[in-house]
């Protein structure tokens, strides 16, 4: 956390001398923050906690690095620097994205959950500054709909310190987790990362003219969202309060991948079809995680992991038609062998293997993924849109970041391996371990051999990539006709543009006016936002 935070000062402070240097500053920071996580968990693999005083009323500014943590800052923390090393930024834009990586730090790594809270409002705040500052009349998320679910964790936070004497992930009572304080932990999950069925935040910042601050966003947002529902399992000692709690879920995560392939199935260009892509992953994920066992959390990971890296592949890609667009599109759709593909067979088999309405889910995810790749194969024809420039080596990186997800299929049984101590941490492992080798992962009610199984796989798309002879397109793009038409889909827009149309009268306009207000709080200095969020942070704890 104080590795980004001194790489913004430093940035800034180093700004007159050209932007250049903000921007390796910003990026060294960021690098320096993943190392130092990777450092600090392979030296003792265990939890270290560190302690720096007191918030008040009981609730301390604790600092906690476990498995579950050092998981999600890897996930967060790669494609972020990664970002900040190959976009060009100006050194406002690097400052403000260094604070915003510290704050999604603080919050993963913070041993209590008022501190998340405050660290995700934070992080939510410096991402709307990051869109102004970048392009301040294109597409945003206002900042109430970012703050509002990190207010819902605030206000959980708060009542789990006053009703059990403690918001410690490690030391709340089992007991205290009431479904009430779960569905503020989980509208805080699903509202901050975006993960909504219809087009959400998370979808229409894709869209921009520059995806700069929405590619750090989506990268540093989407992880810590489903890191509370991770922390829910502590909380719960591997559970959700009630069992129907984990089928909902679940379902919205069907829900939220059926509606990114609806959409992608009928986009025009195909920069909104790669919109959809890792709103898709994410759902997939969602439903994965929320099953409830140690397989479809381990395919939950296993997916945000192909998003993080999709996630750093998409600002790369440059609007002609070319290999990297081809392969994003199909590390995305699940291609087999890649990681994306092996992350949904686990979903979609332990779903059915759990049963009960949960084999219903696995079947609405089966078809909701067949949608999902005829999208991919249709988006290769379809024209560009929004114009971005976007060089040859930025192309052969996003598509190095492709291969590299179509070819970590064989390799998840490892990952089960590296993952097995943050699963640990939230669930009971089963006796034999998730993976007991590099080779294989145990299920519910068989082994499953990855390598054996993906190794072939991979084998023959190398041979057929071999023997291929790629040559110029000799079609040109053009716009193509959706698969299908949702029925009342047309209709739900119009109802949708005629709400957001709806204003307060002129008479009362100088008495609310949140437009003004949000306005005010995003333009303000740096000092002012912090202050507010100090001054956030005694009043939630006392």
């Amino acid at each position: 956390m104080v590795l980004p935070v001194a790489a913004a000062v430093v940035a800034a402070a180093t700004s007159r001398f050209g932007e250049g240097i903000a921007r390796v500053v910003a990026a060294a920071g960021a690098w320096a923050a993943l190392a130092a996580v990777a450092v600090l968990w392979l030296t003792v693999r265990s939890t270290q906690e560190l302690s720096l005083g007191p918030l008040g009323f009981g609730s301390g500014l604790d600092l906690r690095l476990d498995g579950v943590g050092v998981v999600f800052g890897v996930i967060a923390l790669t494609p972020a620097a990664l970002l900040l090393t190959l976009q060009r930024r100006g050194w406002q834009e690097s400052t403000v994205a260094s604070l915003a990586i510290a704050a999604v730090v603080l919050a993963i790594e913070s041993g209590n959950m008022i501190l998340t809270a405050i660290g995700g409002c934070t992080a939510a705040t410096l991402a709307v500054v990051q869109f102004d500052i970048e392009d301040v009349r294109a597409e945003r998320p206002s900042w109430a709909s970012v703050m509002i679910p990190w207010v819902a964790l605030a206000w959980a936070g708060v009542t789990l310190q006053i009703q059990a004497g403690t918001a410690a992930y490690a030391a709340v009572p089992v007991s205290a987790l009431t479904t009430q304080i779960f569905a503020l932990i989980a509208i805080a999950a699903l509202l901050g990362a975006g993960i909504v069925p219809w087009r959400g935040w998370a979808v229409r910042i894709w869209m921009r003219p520059s995806l700069r601050a929405a590619s750090v966003t989506a990268a540093t947002l989407l992880p810590l969202g489903l890191y509370l529902l991770v922390r829910a399992y502590e909380l719960g000692n591997g559970r959700y309060p009630p069992s129907w709690l984990n089928l909902a879920l679940a379902t919205w995560g069907v829900l939220v991948a059926l509606g990114a392939a609806v959409r992608a199935q009928a986009a025009p260009t195909r920069s909104e079809y790669m919109a959809e892509t890792v709103p898709g992953l994410a759902g997939f994920a969602l439903m994965s995680m929320a099953i409830g066992t140690v397989v479809g959390l381990f395919a939950g990971l296993v997916l945000l992991a192909s998003a993080a890296l999709l996630t750093a592949a998409l600002p790369l890609l440059p609007d002609r038609r070319g290999p990297a667009v081809l392969l994003v599109a199909a590390a995305a759709a699940g291609v087999p062998p890649g990681l994306a593909f092996g992350g949904r067979v686990l979903g979609l088999a332990d779903a059915f293997e759990t049963g009960n309405a949960f084999g219903l889910v696995a079947v609405a995810g089966a078809a909701t993924w067949l949608v999902a790749a005829a999208a991919a194969a249709r988006s290769v024809g379809l024209p560009a849109g929004r114009r971005r420039q976007a060089t040859d080596s930025l192309a052969l990186v996003a598509a190095v970041l492709a291969v590299a997800v179509l070819a970590a299929g064989p390799a998840v049984a490892a990952l089960a391996s590296i993952t097995s101590d943050a699963i640990a941490g939230v669930m009971t492992l089963p006796t034999g371990g998730l993976a007991p080798d590099p080779l294989s992962i145990i299920t519910v009610s068989t082994r499953l051999p990855a390598v054996a199984l993906f190794g072939p796989l991979l084998l023959l798309g190398a041979a057929a990539v071999a023997l291929s002879k790629p040559g110029p397109a000799t079609t040109a793009a053009q716009s193509k006709a959706a698969l299908f038409d949702v029925p009342g889909a047309a209709a739900t827009m119009r109802l949708r543009d005629r709400v957001r149309s709806w204003a307060v009268p002129e008479q009362y306009r100088s008495l609310f006016d949140p437009a003004a207000l949000e306005r005010v709080a995003a333009g303000g200095r740096p000092a002012l936002w912090l202050a507010s969020l100090v001054a956030l942070a005694i009043a939630v704890s006392r």
